[in-house]
């Protein structure tokens, strides 16, 4: 019996020195530095929480939601310092309040009723304390703008921006090459010359909707290319929304870049917008203003912050 003892204590401590080691590297794989903002670092750990809710995504769409979460910590940190710097005091009562006013509207809400608000924010990847987090960003920048967001300030910006607010509609279909998971610059040339080449089978004859369902990355694909009617105040990107509605009804555009890759856009119909005044969209308006003064103090904390990224 004692000839075996040896070799399985052996066998035993190799494999309580591999898991200590295993567990040590892993520890180290937490601790490993993503990036630094301002000198405050980002951890392997801190992105895994953010992910834990992602677990059963597929490897290439979770690639692009870990860059995603990544830019968002990192402008979580510049929020947080600028809120510091500014003074400005969000008390935990209005950030439930503001909760609480969500809830209600959900209750309200024929499609989201019977659903907690913790089911919807699990559903897209978040949680109440992500969630919590952004209505104090929120209520703080809200506070932050209040004095600048005057009567005077958003009728000057109304009468320059009526088309965001008068329900003007217009009918697209794109072609999208998907440029997120592209790491080289090879790949990037390639993926524009490609968006070039399809505009020239176009130009000289194919149909846009054959050559979407042929080779757009994007699902509406299926359908030529079909997005539907859409808004100028939207949640595509500015540079698309700019071009969709610079074009006349059958037009085609030249290619167009944003952050998910080369576009090429046409407009099948238009809807004119009603006529409409001031008073009548005024909390609109400011929410507008507010999103765009928050686009523009993003940027200047971006560009004014030490970010290094580890990749």
């Amino acid at each position: 019996m004692k000839r075996y003892f040896i070799p399985l204590l052996s066998c035993l401590l190799v494999i309580s020195f591999l898991r200590g080691a295993l567990s040590a590297e892993k520890k180290h794989q937490n601790e490993e530095v993503l990036a630094t903002v301002n000198g405050k670092k980002i951890t392997q750990a801190d992105l895994a929480n953010r992910l834990e809710t992602f677990r059963n995504t597929d490897a290439e769409t979770l690639d692009t939601i870990k860059q995603e979460i990544l830019d968002q910590m990192i402008t979580d940190i510049l929020l947080e310092e600028f809120i510091d710097r500014q003074g400005l005091v969000v008390v935990p009562e209005e950030i439930e309040r503001a909760v609480d006013q969500v809830r209600s509207n959900m209750t309200g809400n024929q499609k989201d009723s019977g659903q907690s608000l913790e089911k919807v924010l699990a559903s897209i990847g978040s949680n109440m304390g992500e969630f919590k987090r952004s209505i104090k960003h929120s209520l703080a920048l809200e506070k932050y703008f209040n004095n600048k967001l005057d009567d005077r300030t958003l009728e000057k910006y109304f009468d320059g921006n009526k088309s965001l607010f008068n329900g003007e509609s217009v009918k697209v279909s794109h072609i999208l090459i998907d440029t997120r998971n592209m790491k080289t610059q090879e790949e990037l040339s390639h993926a524009q010359e490609q968006i070039k080449s399809i505009k020239k089978e176009i130009d000289i004859g194919a149909a846009f909707d054959e050559m979407a369902n042929k080779y757009s990355s994007c699902p509406s694909a299926q359908n030529g290319g079909d997005l539907g009617f859409i808004q100028r105040k939207g949640n595509l990107a500015k540079s698309f929304l700019d071009m969709a509605f610079s074009l006349r009804i059958g037009q085609i555009s030249e290619p167009v870049q944003t952050e998910y890759g080369y576009h090429l856009i046409k407009v099948t119909e238009k809807k004119e917008g009603a006529h409409v005044k001031f008073g009548d969209v005024k909390e609109k308006v400011r929410l507008a203003v507010l999103d765009e003064e928050t686009l523009k103090l993003l940027s200047q904390l971006h560009k004014a912050a030490q970010i290094v990224i580890n990749q």
